[in-house]
């Protein structure tokens, strides 16, 4: 028999502030990670030890964090543009 009194409601609150715990630490991270990548690029441009070396880090910033994004990619991650009545 079914008890009301024992009935399962999900806390929706509590998942909120889990998510947004969880993407606010990948973000801290990332930024770390960002911050790390080019002050090993500021070190090697001011050491001028390797041309190459000095090159190569360069182009793995200028991959990983100066990489365009669209504005019309971002706007669907989050959700716009699904449906053109709707937005």
């Amino acid at each position: 028999m079914f008890n009301p009194m024992h009935a399962y409601f999900r806390n929706h609150q509590l998942y909120l502030a889990e998510k947004f715990n969880w993407l606010d630490a990948q973000a801290t991270k990332n930024s770390k990670r960002a911050l790390m990548k080019i002050e090993s690029l500021n070190l090697l441009i001011q050491s001028d030890d390797s041309i190459e070396q000095t090159a190569v880090v360069e182009k793995l910033v200028k991959d990983t964090l100066l990489t365009p994004i669209s504005n019309k990619l971002v706007l669907r991650k989050e959700g716009y543009f699904l449906a053109n009545l709707c937005n």
